[in-house]
Order: C-alpha cells, then sequence, then structure tokens
C-alpha cells in the first residue's frame, strides 16, 4: 500500500522577481485513518508499509511511540542500535543522490556498480567497504580529510571536480552560491527541551500541526544543515553563504562522511517521551529531517495516531523552499526553474512534485 501523494508547486513572476510561491499537496492524512482502532501489533506492522522513503525511520519512530506510550522507554542500548540502523539509512539516501542523481545532472554515467557495492556494505555492516566507495567515488580523497577542512580545502575539492558529487556542487556554486538563502530559522535538536515542548505544544493544541508544523507558530527547517550547523566546514559554508541551496548540499554530503568515519552526532538520532496516560512520542532524525510519530492506545488497540513528516516542515507553506524562493530576481525562466529544481532536492521531499511557473 502506497499513500504517499504528491507536492505541487507553483512559482508565479512578476517582472523578473519570483512575486509568491505557492505550495498544494495531495498527502493524505491516512495514519489516523488507517491506524486507529488496530491492535498495536498490526499497527506497528503495516506503518512501514505505508511508505516506499525511509520505512526503516518510520518503524523506529511508530515503535518508540508505543513504548512510549505503555511506559517503557528504552535503555541507552536500545536506542544505540535504534541510530545505527537510522544512519545507515540516512547514508543509502545520500549515496542514492550521490551514486546516481548527481552524474546524471553532470552528464557522467550513474555509478550503478558502486551504490549496488555500498547498499550490500550497509546490509553487511562492512565499514570498511562503505568507507571505499565513499572516499573513491563521492568525496575522492579520505573522509577524514573532508571532515577536517575548511573552505579553502572545499573550494579546492570543487575546482578538482574529481567526483560526480564535486561536479554537481561546482555546477551549484557556479549558478550562484547564494541561491536558496531564506529568512526561515534552522530546528532545534529535538533532545533540547525547549524544542521538544514547543513541538509537543503545537502537537497538543493545533489540529493542523501535522500539516504545517511550526516553532511557536513559526516554520523552521530540519535535515542536514540544522543537525551539522556547528560543523567546521558547514558552519564556514553557513558564514559565507548562509541557508543556501549550496550550503544544503554541502551539510549532506558532510553528514554521509561522519556516517561513514563512525563519528557520533551532534545530538541523538531517536527518541522517544511520554505525554500522558497511554499516549506517547516517537522521534527519529532521517536524511530529510525530524520525523515525527505521536500515538494514543486504548489499551492494547491504537485510539489515535499523528505523523508529522519532515517534508511538512520544510514545504511549509511559509517554509524554507517559498522562502529560498520568494523575490529571486532572474534573467530567464529555465534558470529559475533550474534554481528551483535544485532547491527542491536539496530539501529532498519524501514525494514526487511538478514545478509550474506562472506570470503574476
Amino acid at each position: 500500500m502506497n499513500v504517499e501523494g504528491e507536492l505541487s508547486i507553483r512559482i508565479a513572476l512578476r517582472g523578473n522577481a519570483v512575486a509568491e510561491v505557492a505550495i498544494a499537496s495531495t498527502r493524505p492524512r491516512v495514519a489516523d485513518k488507517l491506524l486507529a482502532g488496530k491492535p498495536v501489533e498490526e499497527a506497528l506492522a503495516l506503518v512501514p508499509t505505508l511508505f516506499s522513503i525511509c520505512g526503516r525511520a518510520q518503524a523506529n519512530a511508530a515503535q518508540l511511540a508505543v513504548q512510549a506510550a505503555q511506559g517503557a522507554v528504552p535503555d541507552a542500548a536500545a536506542l544505540a542500535a535504534r541510530s545505527r540502523a537510522v544512519e545507515a539509512e540516512i547514508a543509502q539516501e545520500y549515496l542514492w543522490r550521490a551514486l546516481l542523481d548527481w552524474p546524471r545532472a553532470t552528464g557522467r554515467e550513474p555509478a550503478t556498480a558502486a551504490l549496488a557495492v555500498a547498499l550490500a556494505a550497509l546490509t553487511g555492516a562492512d565499514a570498511t567497504a562503505l568507507r571505499s566507495v565513499v572516499e573513491s567515488e563521492v568525496l575522492g580523497e579520505p573522509v577524514e580529510q573532508w571532515l577536517d577542512s575548511h573552505v579553502a580545502g572545499f573550494e579546492i575539492w570543487i575546482a578538482r571536480a574529481h567526483t560526480a558529487a564535486a561536479a554537481h556542487l561546482a555546477q551549484v556554486q557556479r549558478d550562484g552560491p547564494r541561491h536558496g538563502v531564506g529568512n526561515v530559522a534552522l530546528l532545534p535538536p529535538f533532545a533540547q527541551p525547549a524544542t521538544a515542548a514547543a513541538i509537543v505544544e503545537g502537537l497538543a493544541h493545533d489540529a493542523d500541526y501535522d500539516r504545517a508544523p511550526h516553532i511557536d507558530g513559526k516554520p523552521a527547517e530540519t535535515g542536514a544543515l540544522a543537525r551539522l550547523r556547528q560543523q567546521a566546514l558547514v558552519e564556514g559554508r553557513l558564514r559565507a553563504y548562509s541557508t543556501s541551496t549550496l550550503t544544503r548540499l554541502v551539510a549532506r554530503v558532510t553528514e554521509l562522511a561522519q556516517i561513514v568515519a563512525g563519528r557520533p552526532p551532534a545530538a541523538p538520532f531517536v527518541g522517544c517521551r511520554m505525554l500522558g496516560p497511554n499516549r506517547g512520542l516517537g522521534w527519529v532524525e532521517t536524511a530529510r529531517g525530524l520525523l515525527l510519530h505521536a500515538v494514543e492506545l486504548d489499551g492494547l488497540r491504537v485510539k489515535s495516531y499523528r505523523i508529522v513528516a519532515p517534508t511538512e516542515w520544510n514545504f511549509h507553506p511559509r517554509g524554507a523552499l517559498v522562502a529560498g524562493l520568494l523575490g529571486a530576481h532572474i534573467a530567464e525562466e529555465a534558470e529559475l526553474r533550474r534554481r528551483a529544481d535544485w532547491l527542491v532536492q536539496a530539501l529532498d521531499p519524501c514525494v514526487g512534485y511538478t514545478l509550474e511557473l506562472t506570470h503574476a
């Protein structure tokens, strides 16, 4: 069963500037309809089948939410095991982009054989084979060299363009290193008490929170850039180019390198919390950002269920995509379409999208 829907993005031009950006979603709110009333074990088995993307993250978020609702908060070892599984899925998502999509964008052949080796390495927990693929096919250098580099090293990497990833980021940089910059704040880690409290408050009092999530009424951007804002290379790109498409892509490559190098994340990737009697919240960081599952139980059955996906954060009506395009000046429509596509891909919705240009 696939119930994902798609995004319809309409960009209206007035003269040579973007005057309006509207996002319509056909993503149905099916979690409660499909899961309410079902036995807990049946609901948990059903959740990952509903989504073709990030199924492992969805399953973990569901299990954590149910555990919290039952008062069975997992210990550190259990959370660490879930975190490793989530990290592997994040790496898989990044590798698909770096080895299939980015080569096509630069006129190169997709690295299908290398991707197959990397996916087998992830499945078999073969860290050596995974590192080899990432170093040779994505970075073109040792992961430690990438992670310890600063702005000058990154510029040299871009200029050499030894890999499709470097060539694609060079494309984006040439097109405009500040394209995609907006005024939407980066979402703080859910593990921070203030962040968790604001989100829980929103879920409790806003019936549309799963459609347009916010922090104290304001949209926020989630994903690799939000998680790695203090990492040296990413922080340097943020200082130079702010929250641009280029900076977002740098963050994704950097997070892949961190996972391969075995470096721990700056904040936990998974967790849960009790929301009250028989109510629990599970949260998981995915390649696209923060995923939330909230459940209320009635004995051994699901009473209600809500999911807040990363796409709803980044493609909020006033969110990162809209802010990154609104007011942009262009020379021709083909330029805008290219920039918009790259920004959408950097924010990476978990569903397909269509892009329409009109004149206001």
